[in-house]
């Protein structure tokens, strides 16, 4: 009979803290931290390459809910993303896109489904990022506030269009810039998976064959950023744009600045970021 003692378990990583994963053409970075003020950190993040590596899966999702409903929305719509990992990649890039959408929408279904079989998590909703990265390209798709960057050095720093009660104020000329950060509505967004009433439709953007365009060219250097509005929300875009410009050679130091000036303007939400820099 065999006595040794088993191998003790590998520890989980602490999420808390950025952690480094290097592929053959990119390198991730990613982190999830409560913040300074939540009891619960409720948002969720997958970031996994395909067994052959051919392609990387990113997801953020910010649950929205009291109890345990915003962080189970999360949770749900996370691994609901994780099963598209025991699927080859799709061939094409209208294929790819359809896939992120079907896929969000049933991650919607399953949130209410799951929110309507119990009182404490009735009401339960997650916005999200996702993107279908290759060393290529790359296909987005969000709901709510979640967000996705795209930089390259010299150029426009693209950003995702939050579906937010602040940002159609601000495209009617009612509020400006400077009073979106302190607004009372600021965390109000106008779509979300699950969390609304009836069996209404939520928006999905961007649209296929519409400007902004879904699919984005990708080339060495470029890096993007998907992201909980606790993270980019403390943080402005000029400030963004300078934290890519000086640590963009080093996803895992970027994102762990990021962190910290989230965390010195208050951490007043749970924030949560992936770093991808395409490499080769």
């Amino acid at each position: 009979m065999d006595h040794a003692s088993p191998d003790p378990p590998i520890p989980a990583p602490n999420r808390a803290e950025v952690q480094v994963k290097t592929l053959a053409w990119a390198t991730i970075a990613t982190v999830s931290h409560i913040g300074k003020v939540r009891r619960e950190n409720q948002d969720n993040v997958l970031v996994k390459p395909w067994p052959d590596e051919s392609a990387i899966l990113a997801v953020v999702a910010d649950g929205m809910g009291g109890g345990r409903g915003g962080k189970r929305a999360a949770e749900i719509t996370v691994n609901t993303f994780e099963t598209l990992l025991e699927k080859p990649v799709p061939g094409s890039v209208s294929d790819r896109y359809q896939q992120l959408w079907n896929t969000l929408h049933q991650a919607d279904q399953h949130i209410r489904a799951e929110g309507s079989m119990s009182f404490k998590l009735m009401g339960m909703g997650a916005t999200a990022v996702v993107a279908l990265i290759t060393p290529n390209e790359m296909i987005h798709l969000y709901a709510g506030d979640s967000r996705l960057y795209h930089y390259r050095r010299d150029e426009f720093l693209y950003k995702t269009a939050d579906h937010s009660v602040v940002r159609m104020l601000l495209e009617l000329g009612r509020i400006t810039e400077e009073d979106v950060a302190t607004h009372p509505m600021r965390s109000l967004v106008s779509s979300c998976l699950g969390g609304r009433e009836g069996n209404g439709d939520f928006s999905i953007d961007p649209k296929w064959n519409r400007d902004p365009c879904p699919q984005r060219e990708l080339q060495v250097g470029d890096l993007l950023l998907l992201s909980s509005d606790g993270l980019h929300g403390r943080v402005s875009d000029a400030d963004i744009q300078g934290y890519f410009d000086e640590w963009g050679h080093a996803p895992g130091k970027l994102l762990q600045r990021l962190k910290e000036r989230a965390l010195d303007d208050g951490g007043i939400d749970n924030l949560t970021g992936i770093v991808i820099r395409i490499n080769a």
